[in-house]
């Protein structure tokens, strides 16, 4: 079987394998296990992008960012602990760590500006993900409308590329994505939002389904492209190896991060319960 064939059949064997567990944890299983997973998966993910960061011969502080980054998760979770308090924190703590660091002087603002970007990027980014659940009655459902939206639209330009794709999209940060590619996650995230308005989201009506669908498409592929550059910057293929057939977390998650926001605000701003809270 040829190496792309190999790839292909291990990325989907994963997702079988891994489905269940996932379909488990956003829909039944107690809030503290979904916590628990996030804060794992964000975990992983900052430390893969710290790792870029150490390719390029930066001296990251991993143990302090990983440190920051669980203050960061557990503000968005507790009450009398401020999201903005936590953001200062980082800004505050990053820098005086590395005043007090031996590494050399031209590399305290890479560094630095590495460790800040990583916390705030997957920390700001994942503590959505934690209130897109908690927030709303309808929380379960829109996780698994993130998810499903995103991943099939992910595979939809990952297929239709490989057998349309003609046009690059971006050939300076990832040459093998297309244009025709695009349009097929385009497509296929649209064709998904509608069957889950019609099987178990009736909730979402169908106009915002839509809408809201080409959004994540759009916002994912620039998450993905986001990702690709800083990696093609480490000169690295993928930023990790933990998940068979996809890369790392941080190559898996990158537009499921990214996406959450977009959501998060959609639902809150024009379709949710008036009564639930904001962060």
């Amino acid at each position: 079987m040829p190496e792309a064939g190999k790839k292909s059949f291990t990325r989907e064997l994963t997702t079988l394998a891994a489905a269940p567990l996932m379909i488990w944890l956003i829909g039944w299983a107690p809030s503290y296990a979904y916590i628990a997973v996030v804060f794992l998966i964000t975990g992983l993910a900052l430390y893969e992008f710290l790792i870029l960061g150490a390719r390029k011969g930066y001296p990251v502080q991993k143990t302090l960012s990983l440190a920051l980054l669980f203050l960061l998760l557990t503000a968005f979770l507790v009450d009398g602990v401020s999201v903005e308090t936590a953001v200062i924190a980082v800004l505050l703590i990053v820098p005086a760590a590395y005043v007090f660091a031996r590494s050399e002087l031209d590399e305290a603002l890479p560094a630095g500006a590495v460790c800040v970007l990583g916390i705030l990027y997957v920390g700001m980014l994942g503590g959505t993900l934690l209130r897109l659940r908690l927030d709303f009655d309808a929380g379960a459902k829109l996780l698994f409308f993130l998810l499903i939206v995103v991943w099939i639209g992910d595979a939809g330009a990952y297929y239709v590329g490989r057998q349309f794709g003609r046009r690059q999209l971006s050939p300076r940060i990832s040459p093998k994505k297309t244009i025709e590619g695009a349009a097929g996650g385009v497509c296929t995230s649209v064709a998904a939002a509608i069957a889950i308005h019609f099987t178990f989201f009736p909730e979402l009506p169908l106009l915002h389904a839509f809408i809201v669908a080409v959004l994540l498409a759009a916002t994912g592929m620039i998450g993905d492209l986001a990702e690709s550059m800083w990696k093609r910057s480490a000169d690295v293929k993928d930023s990790g190896a933990l998940i068979p057939g996809h890369g790392g977390f941080l190559d898996r998650f990158d537009s499921i991060l990214f996406t959450a926001p977009i959501l998060y605000a959609y639902w809150f701003l024009l379709v949710r319960d008036p009564e639930a809270p904001f962060l």
